[in-house]
């Protein structure tokens, strides 16, 4: 293990009347970043996206590689709530998509006069598995008293892609996208575009959260269509995958296993025509993020939630057919509690990285944080 040494650790954005989380980053072509998480009320309870409707997903923007960030605004406004992560992609072009998963809200009462429309979720069914998560921590707390502070019904929902000429200032187009077999898509590292102006975009089926698909936008028509590749697997549930595009021209894509709690990936040689079957790879922490280096290196990043809980990272120097866990990276260690994560990591003008993740501080607030670092020598 590798505590890196000169790490400078810095607050983003954090309010004391909000629950802030899942962030992902991207580098836009002026040289600007931009960061997009969700945001809620902070309530007695932790809920998470799934969970709650009001979270809206928010974006901040760096000019100075992180040093400094604007206010958080909501995306594409203030009428888009109730969604899960997002995700960014860059597109060659200049322009910015973001991807969201928005569900259906509905009141407890006025629920109740629903009860023969489909995909409804009461507290009774859909919040009894908040205390069989692992995610929370549930200590003193019932479902009876989750049930009593929720008092709203989660329906179906709908896929957001949402497009951006002014580096995400404005979302001005937005696209519906029919998902169906699957009952939902949700995507939390954005998505890739091919050289032949393809975009794939990797999505979890919502709510299940056990199948990772792919939608492909043409670029002669615009339409996006279910991709030719699904992965799931009896034994397996498979989420928030992050792609890369190897500038060899593969594919890499790993996946965090909600069952195994270890991160599979996958592999495409021929553009996303096929791909490999899901291997199993020696990393316990989650979810993921891939970035390759100048010199071909591929570093995967992700949240670390046991002790000591924090941010990690490995490298590998084949492409993903091997990790060098036994050189793991430690971006930050000893933070208060396992619910963290969701880091993004670019690389700095000087030669270094940056890593925005969430974490909770010793208040029990949740914030967004970064890590200014360098990989150590030899």
């Amino acid at each position: 293990m590798n505590e890196i040494e000169g790490a400078e650790h810095a607050l983003l954005f954090g309010d004391d009347h909000s629950y802030c989380a899942h962030p992902h980053l991207v580098a836009l072509a002026d040289g600007s970043w931009i960061a997009v998480f969700n945001r809620a009320p902070r309530r007695s309870i932790i809920l998470h996206p799934p969970e709650d409707p009001m979270y809206h997903n928010v974006v901040i923007r760096s000019l100075d590689q992180g040093r400094t960030w604007s206010e958080p605004v909501p995306v594409p406004g203030y009428n888009n709530g109730g969604t899960e992560c997002a995700g960014l992609t860059a597109l060659a072009d200049g322009r910015l998509m973001l991807n969201q998963w928005q569900f259906d809200w509905y009141p407890l009462a006025v629920a109740r006069g629903l009860a023969d429309q489909s995909g409804l979720s009461y507290p009774e069914t859909f919040l009894a598995g908040w205390h069989a998560s692992p995610e929370h921590d549930t200590a003193g707390v019932t479902v009876e008293e989750i049930r009593a502070r929720t008092p709203w019904v989660r329906g179906d929902g709908r896929t957001l892609v949402q497009v951006s000429t002014d580096g995400g200032q404005r979302f001005t187009e937005t696209e519906t996208l029919d998902i169906a077999p699957y009952s939902g898509g949700y995507g939390m590292r954005g998505g890739i575009e091919m050289g032949d102006g393809r975009i794939l975009l990797p999505l979890s089926d919502v709510p299940n959260y056990r199948t990772v698909f792919f939608m492909e936008r043409d670029p002669a028509s615009g339409i996006w269509s279910p991709g030719r590749a699904a992965f799931g697997a009896e034994g397996h549930e498979f989420e928030e995958p992050a792609i890369l595009r190897l500038r060899s021209g593969r594919l890499l894509m790993v996946l965090r296993d909600n069952a195994t709690r270890h991160l599979h990936q996958v592999h495409s040689d021929d553009g996303g025509a096929s791909w490999s079957g899901p291997a199993a790879i020696p990393v316990a922490g989650y979810p993921p993020h891939l970035l390759q280096l100048g010199d071909g290196r591929v570093l995967l990043t992700y949240g670390w939630r046991q002790p000591d809980y924090g941010i990690r990272a490995v490298l590998s120097e084949d492409e993903g057919q091997n990790w060098n866990v036994a050189r793991t990276h430690v971006i930050r260690g000893g933070m208060a509690s396992r619910n963290l994560g969701y880091p993004a990591t670019l690389t700095t003008r000087d030669g270094g990285f940056f890593t925005i993740y969430y974490g909770e501080e010793s208040s029990g607030r949740t914030s967004i944080q970064g890590t200014r670092w360098r990989l150590p020598a030899g």
